[in-house]
């Protein structure tokens, strides 16, 4: 269930057969996207679906400690997890020798500050080490060279719960829902701008239509889009949903991204230039800084939209196309590097609400 739909089986399997006196199995719990509560859900009322979901990775790749990586501004999510992992280790379900066994396993909390880069699993080892959280080169992955160095496995709240579910109900009900490449079911988070908004599990490959208007209800007010995924998700028109299905495969084909599939809906009469101002400014602060593309391009963007804004001048659509294939490209994570996406969308959907501040220079 991570955002790029990466699957977990292989993630695994590379980091049981890699080489190493010590192993590590992550929880990323950073959830920073706007809309998404997915993680908030699982940490406060299942924790002990995440819990176990890292004994199942332990156990499988020979790793004796967890780490879970867990945003500050969580605090219900701290305290519920806490009491979980102190029950388990009364109950002798955690620690050494679980169960009289040979298997031992302890989990701890790392409490993040709030940094949005933390979200990628380098700079999220980077600030459980104790350094600069920044993004690293890879290779090598984190399943080879991770945490402290050693082979180490990072995995989402939502995938860990999930692999709870699959050993709970065995592999073959799991692979029953959607498709073999996006199986199982899915988390989706509806903002207040539908009249059911909230949290529900969906079967993969369901209409992205019926998610809409049967299980959210219709909307409030007129939109005229939604960004999937969070702020590095596409943000796709409200024509496109009727020829979407929640699907990882299909949403990439056409352009856009899953992601943890948490939506935010943009109003009818809200400006798509105002809205790539606010992507620029977000890829800008948040930025961790290390490679130039993201680093400097971030701010190239948000300057164009802050001329544009104040109508000093027009946006040079040649050159905002250049920056954005030159961040795409150039940068090290997703965090600049996917922030052309939505940008992109916004260029071609709602191009004709933006000419009056574009130019078209040679």
């Amino acid at each position: 269930r991570g955002g790029a739909g990466f699957p977990t089986g292989m993630k695994w399997d590379f980091c049981s057969k890699a080489k190493g006196d010590k192993k590590y199995v992550i929880c990323n719990a950073d959830e920073g996207d706007s809309g998404a509560f997915s993680d908030r859900y699982l940490l406060e009322d299942q924790p002990l679906k995440v819990i176990f979901g890292m004994v199942i990775c332990g156990y499988v790749i020979g790793s004796d400690e967890g780490v879970l990586y867990i945003r500050g501004e969580y605090p219900k999510s701290i305290e519920a997890l806490n009491g979980s992992i102190n029950e388990l280790k009364k109950l002798g379900l955690l620690g050494e020798n679980i169960l009289g066994t040979d298997f031992s396993f302890d989990l701890g909390i790392c409490i993040g500050q709030g940094a949005y880069i933390c979200g990628e699993e380098t700079a999220l080892i980077a600030s459980i080490e104790g350094r600069r959280a920044e993004v690293d080169v890879r290779p090598p992955f984190p399943v080879t060279e991770g945490l402290y160095k050693k082979p180490t496995v990072v995995n989402n709240v939502e995938t860990l719960a999930a692999a709870t579910g699959i050993l709970i109900n065995g592999s073959e009900k799991f692979s029953s829902i959607g498709n073999k490449k996006s199986a199982g079911t899915k988390l989706v988070c509806l903002d207040s701008f539908f009249n059911n908004p909230g949290v529900y599990e969906i079967d993969m490959g369901t209409p992205m239509k019926k998610i809409f208007n049967e299980i959210g209800g219709g909307y409030k007010e007129p939109l005229k889009a939604f960004q999937i995924g969070g702020p590095l998700g596409g943000v796709v028109p409200l024509s496109e949903i009727e020829n979407l299905n929640l699907d990882f495969q299909e949403f990439t084909a056409k352009g856009f991204m899953l992601g943890h599939a948490s939506v935010v809906s943009i109003p009818k009469d809200f400006s798509m230039a105002e809205y790539i101002h606010h992507l620029f400014e977000f890829s800008a602060e948040e930025s961790c800084g290390k490679c130039f593309p993201g680093r400097l391009g971030s701010y190239r963007g948000k300057e164009m939209f802050d001329q544009a804004k104040k109508k000093t001048a027009k946006i040079p659509l040649k050159l905002l196309e250049e920056l954005l294939v030159t961040m795409k490209k150039g940068c090290l994570c997703a965090l600049c590097g996917a922030i052309p996406t939505p940008i992109q969308n916004i260029l071609k959907y709602f191009g004709d609400e933006m000419k009056n501040d574009m130019v078209k220079d040679n």
